[in-house]
């Protein structure tokens, strides 16, 4: 077993690795053509301090939750070090290339929905998750003591893990779209349906697997509402509501927007979870 590692390094090597993975962001955006033209940034915060600087500690923010949520979940796991820095690193990597293919048109430098629209977001969300993937790999290497590998209880079944991706996907497809049609939720959905209900399905399957791939860094916990608790609210929805707030910190007028429909994802992929974690007991203590 390594040695406990100390308090004073822990804070020390975070802060230098959240700050090393935003400066990594920063530079690597700054290689891609500049579409954007930050003139169009019209939030109050962007006119007081400035487009980089929102843009530095919009990154420090979200890369700090990263951390955070390694260190304070996964000293307590049984995994190794390596095995949740990857865990991590993949769930919010995905989270960012797939949540920059939202289909918000208005909110890129084009026009319409297409290929350059895809290609172009899609760099921009690599230029987001190849830091965070990293950061997560080295704060968990170098904060951590590594685990050792037990068997572990409490895990699901592929049946379960199916209903899961399910269930999460279905829920999420059902909130969206009454959002969309109401229109309590602003979307392209009038003048893009079809790759609006698309990305709206593949990203309702993107985050039942990323539950699925951190269930196993959490399911020493057994509680059926305080294990999706930590995975869906304290760990994908803050990361998710984080990295939505961007728009609402550069844009004027849409920070509410931006909170209300990403809080409003993470209540039903919450209740979501729950539902099919109480089914599975059901299920279970049926045929016991």
């Amino acid at each position: 077993m390594d040695k406990k590692i100390g308090l004073k390094r822990i804070i020390i090597s975070n802060m230098l690795i959240v700050l090393g993975a935003s400066i990594l962001a920063i530079v690597i955006k700054s290689t891609l053509p500049a579409d954007v033209n930050v003139e169009d940034f019209d939030s109050t915060l962007v006119k007081l301090i400035g487009f980089p600087a929102v843009a530095t500690l919009y990154f420090i923010v979200l890369y700090s939750h990263c951390v955070m949520v390694i260190q304070y979940f996964g000293k307590k796991s049984k995994l190794s070090k390596l095995q949740i820095g990857f865990r991590f690193g993949v769930v919010f990597a995905l989270i960012y290339i797939f949540g920059m293919q939202e289909v918000v048109v208005e909110a890129s430098p084009f026009d319409e929905w297409g290929f350059s629209f895809v290609k172009y977001q899609f760099f921009i969300g690599i230029t987001d998750a190849l830091p965070a993937f990293l950061l997560c790999m080295a704060s968990s290497y170098f904060t951590l003591n590594d685990g050792f590998s037990i068997k572990q209880k409490h895990l699901l079944s592929i049946m379960d893990k199916i209903n899961i991706v399910i269930f999460v996907t279905l829920t999420f497809l059902i909130q969206r779209a009454i959002g969309y049609e109401i229109g309590f939720l602003d979307s392209n959905i009038s003048t893009f349906p079809v790759p609006t209900y698309l990305w709206t399905i593949i990203f309702g399957i993107i985050l039942g697997l990323s539950y699925l791939y951190l269930y196993p860094i959490f399911s020493k916990e057994q509680d059926i509402f305080i294990l999706p608790f930590k995975i869906v609210v304290l760990t994908i929805g803050v990361n998710w509501i984080v990295f939505n707030s961007f728009i609402g910190l550069i844009f004027d007028g849409v920070m509410v927007q931006m909170l209300f429909r990403t809080g409003i994802d993470i209540l039903v992929f919450y209740l979501s979870v729950v539902i099919v974690h109480m089914w599975i007991v059901k299920v279970k203590n049926s045929t016991t």
